[in-house]
């Protein structure tokens, strides 16, 4: 349900943002950036129960809680990333939104690292 109520606000905020643009580009992306805050704040709110449970979860199967935090590191980096790209855009900027992309495709990869070395030393262990 609250997920809804946030799409209805985005939707019924996306009117004013539109008329916005028009006069004060400016004003509109400053609006689309406080509208963006407060949504992923609800969202990291709703978030913060469904983590402990995926953490539970994982924890009754048996995988290391490091993995579980790559996991969730690289899925929060890919979400930063398309805001702040989808943000870029906004303002009018293709160049500085693929500059993003780029930094967090590179970010993922980082933060998944260790999992992936781990895998190569699980592999290399069979030969």
């Amino acid at each position: 349900m609250d997920v809804l109520k946030l799409a209805a606000l985005c939707v019924v905020c996306l009117l004013p943002v539109i008329l916005l643009r028009r006069q004060s580009p400016e004003q509109a992306l400053l609006l689309t950036l406080a509208i963006l805050a407060v949504v992923m704040a609800r969202c990291l709110s709703l978030a913060v129960p469904l983590l402990e449970e995926l953490r539970a979860l994982f924890g009754r199967a048996g995988i290391e809680a490091a993995y579980v935090s790559i996991l969730l590191r690289t899925t929060a980096a890919a979400l930063v990333t398309r805001f702040c790209a989808d943000l870029c855009k906004d303002g009018g900027s293709q160049a500085l939104a693929t500059a993003v992309e780029t930094a967090g495709a590179i970010a993922a990869l980082a933060i998944a690292l260790p999992l992936l070395q781990a895998v190569v030393d699980l592999l290399l262990g069979y030969f």
